[in-house]
Parts: structure tokens; C-alpha cells; sequence
């Protein structure tokens, strides 16, 4: 019960997220990753999906260590910022005057997606990054929420609130949080 308070507290956070934007005329550095996004109907009833390529987000222990050094170059990332999330487990944040990117894996509980989904709002979409189920979480601000599933008990929380439009990526903020879920993705190990 308590991992549950504290995963519905997570994702009412995130829950105040959304998608709107600016214009600033600069080209992307580089292309999105592979995704696909199906909107909800019902959230009582949905089957949370399985993850057919399976990631180990364990074997990369420190969540500031998920972005290599040339992603977060890429991303115009400050200086890293670890934290705890409600679970215990490390999070990591960058923050600078355009983007706040906040990742908290959850290797922990157990669940993989099955909390988010399990704790999943009105305004949720399910989303496929790279091959890999993901709920996206409002899209009403600046900012928006993202749980990817490594595998079956492991996920990942991305938060992502974008402050100035400086980059024309930076329009979908939903899009652009999925682009980071797949340079994490690809800096994964394979699950044995």
C-alpha cells in the first residue's frame, strides 16, 4: 500500500504536466526516437503491456549516469542533481534556463508499468518508445510526464518541463520526453 501511495503521489506531480509552446526557428540536432501513441478510454480496465525486448535498468546504478556525456551535451544539460524518489531509489535532475529533465528509474517495486498504469489519469496515453510501453501523463503546461517499461518489473519516470522554446523540438514536449526515454533506452544493457 505505501509503494502505491507513493507511486500516486509521483504521478499527481506529474500529472500537472502538458504540452504547449513557442516557436524559435533553430532545426532539431538530431531525429526522435520510434513511437507510437494510442489514446485511453477506460483506465480501470487496461492491460498493461508486456515489454518484448527487455532492458536491464539496474545494471546503470546511478540515475545521473542514464545520459551519456554527449546526450546531455545534446540536451544542453546543467550539471546534475541527484535525488531520492519516493521509493528510495536515486533519481537524477538537470535544470537550466530552457529544460528542467528529471529521471527516476524504479528497479525496486517490482512492478514495471503495472503501478503507472494502475495509478493512470483521465488525460493518459499509452505510447511505445523504441519498442518499449510507455504511459504519457498531461498535457495542459509546459511540461510532461513519461513511465517507460525497461521490462516487466522495471520502469522509468521522466519528468520534463520545457521553460523557453529556444528549440523547435522543444514544440511537442511529450515527443521531446520520449526522445530522451530513447537515449536512455539505447544506453541500456540488454536484460539476461
Amino acid at each position: 500500500m505505501r509503494g502505491l501511495l507513493i507511486i500516486s503521489t509521483a504521478l499527481i506531480a506529474q500529472g500537472v504536466v502538458g504540452c504547449t509552446s513557442t516557436t524559435s526557428g533553430q532545426a532539431p540536432t538530431s531525429s526522435p526516437p520510434q513511437s507510437s501513441v494510442a489514446a485511453s478510454t477506460t483506465a480501470a480496465v487496461d492491460v498493461v503491456p508486456k515489454v518484448t525486448k527487455p532492458k536491464n535498468l539496474k545494471a546503470i546504478a546511478d540515475a545521473c549516469q542514464l545520459l551519456s556525456p554527449q546526450q546531455l551535451q545534446e540536451l544542453g544539460a546543467s550539471q546534475p542533481r541527484p535525488d531520492k524518489s519516493p521509493w528510495g531509489e536515486g533519481t537524477c535532475t538537470w535544470r537550466n534556463d530552457n529544460l528542467n529533465v528529471h529521471l527516476a528509474p524504479d528497479t525496486t517495486q517490482g512492478k514495471g508499468l503495472a503501478i503507472a498504469y494502475a495509478n493512470r489519469r483521465n488525460n493518459s496515453e499509452a505510447t511505445t518508445v523504441n519498442g518499449h510501453p510507455g504511459l504519457r501523463s498531461g498535457k495542459e503546461s509546459m511540461s510532461c510526464g513519461l513511465w517507460i517499461g525497461a521490462s516487466d518489473t522495471q520502469a522509468l519516470s521522466i519528468s520534463l518541463t520545457v521553460l523557453r522554446d529556444v528549440k523547435p523540438e522543444y514544440k511537442d514536449r511529450c515527443a521531446f520526453a520520449e526522445k530522451v526515454a530513447g537515449m536512455v533506452l539505447s544506453n541500456l544493457p540488454a536484460a539476461s
